[in-house]
């Protein structure tokens, strides 16, 4: 995450979810890209504003969340991919393939997403 333009707080928002959620902050890498996201799959019109994206190298497990620059609200974007990740090493499941959305789990996962950014901002209010 060094030599970028990230949004305000950025860094620390991840710094605070790898810290909650015991991940190691060496098995997660974050990119805020420029580039145009994948349409969403299935019937739904749209984009998705951020994935998450999972390999095994070298027997350790590596995750890249990517939020895109278009998501109109990046740190709850990146909480929502974080809820995503939280919910796969806790499953054992790291499926790589996009599918449409699951609309009663992703409902689930923008409740925490918005639980764990309200916290975050509670904790480092500037």
């Amino acid at each position: 995450m060094e030599g970028k333009e990230y949004p305000d707080q950025f860094a620390d928002f991840v710094l605070f979810l790898c810290e909650k959620y015991c991940i190691d902050r060496n098995q997660l890498f974050v990119e805020y890209s420029s580039r145009l996201p994948p349409p969403l799959k299935g019937t739904r019109a749209g984009y998705y504003e951020g994935l998450l994206s999972y390999r095994e190298k070298d027997g350790h497990n590596e995750f890249l969340i990517t939020v895109f620059k278009v998501s109109r609200e990046p740190l709850l974007t990146l909480a929502h991919e974080f809820a995503h990740l939280v919910k796969n090493l806790k499953s054992g499941n790291f499926d790589k393939h996009l599918r449409a959305p699951d609309d009663a789990a992703e409902k689930t996962l923008d409740k925490q997403a918005l639980n764990d950014l309200a916290e975050f901002q509670e904790l480092y209010r500037p």
